[in-house]
C-alpha cells in the first residue's frame, strides 16, 4: 500500500551484507521512502544524525561497532522508528535490542511479508494521529501537556521545562497513549495493541503474546529512564501492579 506513505519519507539501511541490505532497501523505496545504505556503524550512526531519517534499520552483524552500540548512539541523537536485524531470533538478543533502543525486531532470514508490516504499521500509526487525537477532542494546537512535559503530536517533540528529551518512535507513542487520558491506567496488552496498531481503544478480546508484554515493560522502562524515573522514585509514570501505568498527576509527587 504505497499510498500510505508521503514523498520524500526518508530511511536509512545499516547492515553489512550486501543481498540483505539491498532487499531491506528494496521494500523500503516500494512503500515510498527515499533510501540511504551503510555498510559499517560509523558510517551509519553519522548518515543518521546528518540525514535524519523517519525510519532506521539496523543489522547485528556490523564489522566495525556491533548492533547494540550502533543504536544506543543512533537513539540517544535521532528521534526515528529503530528496527534491529537479529543474526539469530534468541530470546537474550531480542530483549537485549530493546534495550538498545529497537523499536522492533527482525530475525534473519529477512521475512519480507513481516519486515513490510512492520513498516506499513508505522506509517498508519505516525499519519493518524491528528485524527486520533481529533477523536479524542483534544486540544487544537496540538500539544500534549502534563505538569511541565509538553508532547507535541505534529513535530514527534517532548520537553520537559522546555528542555528537549530524546525518545524513539515507540516510546513517543506509549507517552502519547499515557498522556490522551492522564491518570487513567492503561493496561501493558492495551498498550501492545496501541503499537500493534489497533484502534486506540483496544478490543479486550484481542490476543497479545507474552513476547509482546514483555516489550512494553522494556520501552516503558527506557521511556522511564530518559524521563528521569528511577526505581526508587516515580515521577511520571506509575507502575499499578498486576494492571498497568498511568502518568502521575500534579499533586502525586509531593
Amino acid at each position: 500500500m504505497a499510498g500510505l506513505v508521503g514523498e520524500n519519507r526518508k530511511a536509512v539501511v545499516i547492515e553489512h551484507e550486501f543481498e540483505t541490505r539491498a532487499v531491506l532497501s528494496r521494500i523500503l523505496k516500494h512503500v515510498g521512502f527515499v533510501v540511504q545504505e551503510a555498510s559499517t556503524g560509523e558510517e551509519g550512526v553519522d548518515l543518521a544524525t546528518r540525514s535524519n531519517p523517519e525510519v532506521i534499520v539496523v543489522g547485528y552483524g556490523l564489522r566495525d561497532i556491533d548492533g547494540h552500540e550502533t543504536l544506543r548512539r543512533i537513539s540517544a541523537r535521532v528521534n526515528a522508528l529503530l528496527l534491529a536485524v537479529l543474526e539469530t531470533n534468541d530470546e537474550f538478543e531480542v530483549v537485549h535490542a530493546y534495550d538498545s533502543g529497537a523499536d522492533g525486531v527482525v530475525a534473519k532470514p529477512i521475512k519480507k511479508r513481516e519486515f513490510r508490516a512492520r513498516v506499513d504499521s508505522f506509517v498508519r500509526r505516525q499519519d493518524n494521529i491528528n485524527n486520533l487525537l481529533a477523536l479524542r477532542e483534544r486540544r487544537a494546537d496540538q500539544i500534549l501537556r502534563h505538569r511541565n512535559l509538553a508532547l507535541n503530536v505534529v513535530t514527534w517533540q517532548v520537553t520537559i521545562d522546555d528542555v528537549p528529551v530524546k525518545l524513539t518512535a515507540t516510546e513517543f507513542s506509549l507517552l502519547r497513549a499515557l498522556l490522551v487520558y492522564p491518570g487513567h491506567v492503561r493496561s501493558k496488552k492495551e498498550l501492545a495493541r496501541i503499537l500493534g496498531d489497533e484502534d486506540e481503544l483496544g478490543a479486550v478480546d484481542l490476543y497479545v503474546s507474552p513476547a509482546a508484554v514483555r516489550s512494553i515493560e522494556v520501552h516503558i522502562a527506557n521511556l522511564r529512564r530518559k524521563l528521569g524515573d528511577s526505581a526508587r522514585e516515580e515521577r511520571w509514570i506509575e507502575t499499578v501492579r498486576g494492571v498497568g501505568y498511568r502518568m502521575i498527576g500534579p499533586h502525586e509527587t509531593e
